[in-house]
């Protein structure tokens, strides 16, 4: 029965221990280069269209438009109400327009359903923080490497509309995963019972932290985070939340953990780790958690020689992470003692690694 869990989750993916299935790398032969160059202007010119329509969908959260397309309303009353000029809320709405995002009723416009939850101030936060995180990144990024004081030493952030930003994705990703939850054998029940904790890793904002001690009236949380402006940020949050009676923030690295049987689950978004130090600190967490316990390792997925990938790579670079392979962190995982070891089906760029230290019931 158990296995037949497992096979659930991973519609039939890979396992270590029972015959993996390998990924093909992403150091395979390379695609045919472009032969004109117009073939390159025709990239550079979508990357353009691209950038400017990230940034007029960041405006439309940013200018508040996209809370007061909520209900019907003209152009004139959108920028009467938002002190904008109509012709820019018109092309706004003309981007918003452009993905389908809204729906006109003769001069008046609204959210189309998609949108409509887009609408609401927990929803306009969503959006704009899936924006301003990459947006803002990327724009740091730029400017370090023309400085010259970018480095691959990990993700060092102290802008706070950055780690807001990044906390807010963090809530986002963690409440629509909670279904999933139920997959992992005998998890929810052990989140559910008194005395359930949480070892929170890489915690930034601690938006999983606090999303998973709402959820689970029981779950007290260790969130580790040893960057000083992330911690402060968080703690702030757990204090406003009313949960720093069950959400400790220790600023302190994985590597260093030194708990033993304590934790339920644990959360290890690991493209934050270098390379030095990932085998010390899976070893750590695996020691950290009770048996029976389930760890869930984040993966930016980038195998592969399309854009999606290459992209992913560079941000592992740019976190921290250098540009470790899900089969490999496989192998770390099951080295430590862990199994199984699973990796999760999605398409999504994040993926996510399952895996679970035996339970001393389990057969050996």
């Amino acid at each position: 029965m158990l296995w037949r869990a497992y096979a659930l989750l991973s519609h039939g993916g890979d396992r270590i221990g029972l015959g993996s299935i390998g990924l093909p790398s992403w150091h395979g032969p390379a695609a045919p280069s472009f032969q004109r160059t117009g073939d390159v202007l025709k990239v550079l010119e979508e990357a353009d269209t691209a950038i400017w329509s990230a940034s007029a969908l960041s405006a439309c959260a940013e200018t508040g438009l996209l809370a007061h397309l909520g209900k019907p309303a003209t152009t004139g009353e959108l920028a009467q109400a938002l002190s904008l000029s109509p012709a820019l809320v018109r092309t706004l709405i003309d981007v918003l327009a452009s993905h389908r995002f809204v729906a006109w009723d003769q001069d008046r416009v609204q959210a189309g359903p998609a949108l409509m939850p887009f609408t609401t101030p927990e929803g306009v936060a969503t959006f704009r923080a899936s924006l301003r995180a990459p947006l803002l990144q990327a724009d740091s990024f730029r400017h370090r490497l023309a400085d010259g004081t970018l480095t691959l030493d990990g993700w060092t952030h102290t802008d706070e509309a950055i780690i807001e930003s990044q906390g807010t994705l963090t809530r986002l990703w963690t409440t629509r995963a909670l279904p999933k939850l139920k997959f992992l054998p005998g998890l929810v029940p052990r989140l559910e019972a008194p005395g359930a904790a949480l070892l929170d890793v890489g915690a930034g904002a601690a938006g999983l932290s606090m999303v998973l001690c709402r959820h689970f009236p029981h779950l007290t949380a260790v969130a580790l985070e040893p960057a000083p402006h992330p911690a402060s940020i968080g703690e702030r949050h757990v204090r406003e939340a009313g949960l720093d009676s069950r959400i400790v923030i220790r600023r302190q690295r994985a590597e260093d953990l030194e708990d033993e049987r304590a934790f339920d689950l644990a959360f290890l978004p690991q493209m934050f780790l270098p390379d030095a130090i990932i085998q010390e600190a899976i070893e750590r967490i695996f020691h950290s958690l009770r048996p029976g316990g389930w760890l869930l390792v984040a993966v930016l997925s980038q195998e592969g020689s399309g854009t999606v990938s290459a992209v992913n790579r560079l941000k592992n670079l740019l976190w921290g992470g250098n540009t470790r392979a899900v089969n490999h962190l496989m192998s770390l995982l099951a080295a430590a003692g862990f199994g199984p070891v699973i990796r999760a089906p999605g398409r999504h760029s994040l993926r996510m690694i399952c895996a679970r230290r035996p339970n001393l019931r389990d057969p050996s």
